[in-house]
């Protein structure tokens, strides 16, 4: 077993990362001070847009984005999205980044919106398509403010994938954006409660959140075939589910999930939609929820990669916060062949606020606090074994994505990361894990991390088998303000049951703060 350092990274490359997760992440505005009293409310987005990228042979694919971003001041904004083919014959083509942009306004109501999205990722086209998996995507637009309703877009985009991909191509777009008010502050110091006036918690949108952890088993219909014709067999999915409660019963919800078990390695699919929710009784509740969204990969027959979901849920909390969810639901492809019955099993937890209907006449809101982290992460992964792949054995893959951390203490945190390769002839590779860490001050700034996680991977010809992998990472870092740390790490992941090993460098700037989402009693 041996590290072989890359030759293929180039200077270039190394300085262009840093430069990016740099740029990206200390473009942060102060959010307030340590007192007692809150700063003003700061303010986020949810956007979806669709467009048609032009693939060779003249073949088109319809792609929509999902993002989530945060106005660092009244001009820039930066956050993560992801882009899927919903429309087309490349289901499964999904692409994983980091995205910031301009606004100007022109009028009161007209703007115009310019950005860069860069991040990576294939599928269904494989090297051919996307290469090495690097996109870059530019656009700029003339937006339209609906007030509390959102603000409407449209314009012109450009997409290239230039580490040896085939698509280059400038498209129109049309794109809706959901403006949200947040409570945080820069820095994880946990300083104490903060009270915020009633004018601002009105503005407070919305009420409470939850995570979950997901294990999925899809039962597949008998008519649900593979890419090449043949039966397609059952498969297992892991992921997360995130919920934004709108008020006391009706919630948005985003899910997204990758290949566990079974035969599909490299299938991963990202949901989004709604549903209700109504106590039963003492601490249980049942839901209901629709979505759709796009999936695709691993060999799964899911046409242009559009995907509807419905399900019903029995949830039980356990505790407060924490709770057990059960799901069975039906998931179709809109014009492959893919059809399954699905039965989920959950463990999440939830925070924020009482029922806006029981506080909203109080002059003060006490918020407690949750430390948090969003880093930007760069790793590389170094042959370990053989087989590791099943092309491009030789090379390096680089990967970029997005790792959240929640701190449980000072040193303990729950963390997720997902990443897309954008390097090494691995387009279409893409990952997703959750595990825990810790981090631990040793001199000064200077601290020291150790994490677990574990998850499912596939995609851009690695060997994970049924997709199920574990990593271990060791690191050293420095905190450079009480909002803003870099941190290199060493580690190891490995497939579960397939021939994938590997060392890995990683790279990470990390953005602290502090999301005053839970509301005392």
């Amino acid at each position: 077993m041996r590290l072989q350092i890359p030759t293929s990274m180039s200077g270039h490359r190394i300085l262009g990362r840093t430069l990016l997760l740099g740029a990206l992440l200390s473009s942060s505005a102060a959010y307030g001070t340590e007192r007692g009293e809150a700063s003003p409310l700061s303010t986020g987005s949810l956007k979806i847009s669709y467009e048609e990228f032009t693939l060779p042979g003249n073949e088109k694919m319809g792609m929509t984005s999902l993002g989530i971003s945060h106005d660092f001041t009244k001009n820039f904004h930066a956050g993560v999205g992801s882009w899927m083919a919903v429309k087309g014959e490349r289901g499964g083509f999904i692409t994983l980044g980091i995205d910031g942009g301009l606004f100007f306004p022109l009028t009161e109501r007209i703007g115009v919106d310019t950005g860069l999205f860069i991040g990576g990722g294939g599928g269904r086209g494989g090297y051919t398509l996307s290469g090495g998996g690097l996109m870059l995507r530019s656009h700029a637009a003339l937006t339209y403010d609906l007030g509390s309703w959102g603000r409407l877009g449209a314009g012109v985009s450009h997409v290239d994938f230039p580490d040896g991909g085939t698509i280059t191509s400038t498209q129109p777009f049309v794109s809706y954006t959901l403006p949200f008010y947040s409570f945080v502050e820069k820095s994880r110091n946990n300083t104490g409660n903060r009270t915020l006036k009633s004018d601002q918690y009105l503005q407070l949108s919305p009420k409470r959140h939850a995570l979950a952890v997901m294990k999925r088993d899809l039962h597949i219909a008998s008519t649900t075939l593979t890419d090449t014709g043949t039966p397609q067999g059952n498969l297992s999915l892991l992921g997360i589910e995130w919920r934004t409660y709108l008020d006391d019963t009706w919630f948005a919800r985003l899910e997204t999930e990758g290949a566990a078990g079974g035969n599909s390695a490299g299938y991963m699919q990202i949901l989004a939609g709604g549903g209700y929710r109504v106590p039963l009784g003492g601490n249980l509740y049942a839901s209901s929820d629709l979505s759709l969204g796009g999936g695709g990969g691993g060999g799964i027959d899911s046409g242009g990669g559009l995907l509807f979901n419905a399900s019903a849920d029995m949830q039980y909390f356990l505790t407060r916060n924490l709770f057990a969810d059960i799901s069975a639901g039906y998931l179709k492809s809109n014009t492959g062949t893919f059809e399954a019955k699905t039965l989920a099993f959950k463990i999440g937890y939830q925070t924020g606020n009482r029922s806006r209907q029981k506080t909203e006449a109080a002059d003060n809101h006490i918020f407690v606090p949750a430390c948090m982290q969003i880093r930007a992460v760069s790793q590389t992964y170094f042959k370990a074994a053989d087989n590791w792949r099943s092309h491009h054995a030789d090379q390096n893959v680089d990967n970029l994505g997005v790792q959240i951390d929640y701190f449980l203490d000072r040193d303990w945190y729950l963390t997720g990361q997902g990443l897309a390769a954008y390097g090494g002839g691995a387009g279409a590779y893409m990952t997703g894990l959750v595990g825990t860490g810790s981090r631990k001050t040793v001199a000064g700034n200077l601290f020291l991390n150790a994490e677990g996680l574990v998850g499912a991977a596939g995609g851009g010809g690695l060997a994970i088998g049924s997709g199920l992998v574990w990593q271990g990472n060791l690191g050293v870092g420095y905190d450079i303000s009480p909002a803003l740390s870099a941190m290199m790490s060493a580690g190891r992941m490995q497939a579960m049951n397939g021939d994938f090993k590997a060392n890995v460098i990683g790279l990470s700037l990390g953005y602290n703060f502090k999301s005053y989402m839970s509301e005392t009693d």
